[in-house]
């Protein structure tokens, strides 16, 4: 998996996939907390992450929910507006296979232009990157940069992947294996250069 984990975006606006990723570990999410990174949601992945009726409640999906409720009431991953008109013309843009919430981001993105668009969806992050040039972020990056700034430690690793396989039931565990190893890869050859807990 080829990432850069020297650097990663400080205002992302993040789609559904994303949303559960970063909350599935209280650990992982903590350290984005300290490291002083934000993350906005449209209404649409609001919708689908809170509101959307489902057939099927798990508990796990549930608490995932009610992390997600506590978070906002913090302050966290607050709504930023997305237009019809917006949403209608990137669908007209994008190739189909996107999902709503996906397409609200990278409309936002696209019409923010500071921001990044995060996802974990591939074609999402492909649409985004090629078709209209924005900043694409993933959750192993965050991962990633996360441990090569040290706000997250190795000790964290496992701890981090065990309780995200709790709550995803299609689990990042290769790509978290491989963004904390060439984190360290990077650590090795960039030594002087990184401060403990450096942005």
């Amino acid at each position: 998996m080829a990432l850069d984990p020297t650097h990663f975006s400080p205002v992302s606006v993040a789609d559904t996939c994303s949303v559960w990723n970063m909350l599935s570990s209280r650990k992982l999410y903590q350290a984005t907390i300290d490291a002083k990174l934000h993350f906005c949601v449209t209404g649409m992945v609001l919708y689908e992450c809170l509101q959307k009726p489902r057939s099927f409640t798990s508990p796990e999906r549930t608490e995932m929910m009610r992390r997600l409720e506590h978070a906002r009431r913090c302050g966290r991953f607050p709504t930023e507006p997305c237009s019809l008109d917006d949403l209608a013309d990137m669908s007209r843009q994008a190739p189909r296979g996107l999902g709503s919430g996906e397409l609200s981001s990278i409309a936002v993105a696209y019409r923010v232009r500071s921001i990044a668009f995060m996802t974990d969806e591939k074609q999402a992050r492909h649409v985004a990157s090629t078709k209209f040039d924005l900043k694409v972020e993933t959750t192993p990056k965050l991962y990633a940069w996360l441990h090569y700034r040290q706000h997250l430690g190795g000790g964290d690793h496992e701890d981090v992947i065990r309780e995200h396989e709790m709550y995803e039931s299609r689990p990042l565990t290769q790509f978290f294996r491989e963004a904390y190893d060439e984190a360290m890869r990077c650590r090795l050859m960039n030594r002087p250069a990184v401060t403990p807990g450096a942005k």
